[in-house]
């Protein structure tokens, strides 16, 4: 028996990194996931996956700025599996820009993907989740919602929006018994980090400020997500857990 047995996930950015970690750790535990991504090749290679694993998953492309891309993958979770149970908002982009040379456009990218999307992605299950009196949202956010960091300026906005975001959603969702957390990954390496820490200077630089003495990986990451997402953490709700290493507490 798995901790997921008879629930249905959908795990948005599933294609790569977090997202990828997180939809085969459910499945591995008994859930039905939904991978959700606009990279569709990636998306091939998940799927193959898990279901090589012996898990149970479909994947749609998706745009998590576009309602109709939204929509059509709870539709197709609904004729997949019949039901929503878990939502993991992680997809996200990056920015890394001084704040002087950032166009309009770069802000609407980043603050629609990472805080409209997670507006769009739960508004479209939370009707299905009221229904069945039962549903675990869990938004990826970031410590760098909380710490600023250089030519990341509209980035940490976005996190922070969706830190918030998480605890509004928490306090209006609650009688429902749907529960919404955060999960605030620290220097992970993923696609978006990658080139920083190929650099050996830059990586022993952030080395040097995690207490645990290395970078996170995606695999970090995902237990705490599932966590969040099971009835382990039936008491919890409006939290954001960090999981960075213990870089924040040793800030300054």
């Amino acid at each position: 028996m798995g901790r997921f047995d008879g629930k249905v996930a959908i795990v948005t950015g599933a294609a790569s990194g977090i997202g990828r970690a997180t939809g085969k750790a459910f499945a591995a535990e008994g859930a039905s996931v939904v991978l959700a991504d606009v990279n569709e090749a990636g998306l091939v290679e998940v799927e193959k996956e898990i279901k090589a694993a012996g898990g149970k998953c479909i994947s749609v492309r998706v745009d998590v700025r576009s309602p109709e891309d939204v929509d059509n993958m709870v539709s197709r979770t609904m004729e997949a599996f019949g039901a929503v149970h878990i939502l993991v908002n992680n997809a996200g982009v990056g920015q890394f820009m001084p704040f002087h040379c950032l166009s309009e456009e770069d802000w609407d990218v980043v603050m629609d993907v990472n805080a409209k999307g997670i507006f769009l992605c739960s508004r479209a299950v939370v009707p299905i989740m009221i229904d069945q009196n039962y549903g675990r949202i869990v938004n990826v956010t970031s410590i760098m919602g909380e710490v600023a960091a250089i030519a990341q300026s509209v980035y940490n906005a976005s996190k922070g929006a969706a830190k918030m975001l998480t605890q509004g959603m928490a306090r209006d969702l609650a009688e429902f018994n749907i529960l919404v957390n955060a999960v605030a990954p620290g220097m992970v390496e993923t696609g978006l980090t990658r080139s920083t820490f190929a650099d050996e200077a830059q990586r022993k630089w952030f080395e040097e400020r995690i207490p645990l003495g290395r970078v996170g990986q995606p695999e970090d990451i995902a237990p705490a997500i599932l966590f969040l997402a099971s009835d382990d953490a039936r008491y919890i709700t409006g939290a954001t857990l960090k999981v960075d290493g213990g870089m924040t507490c040793a800030a300054g």
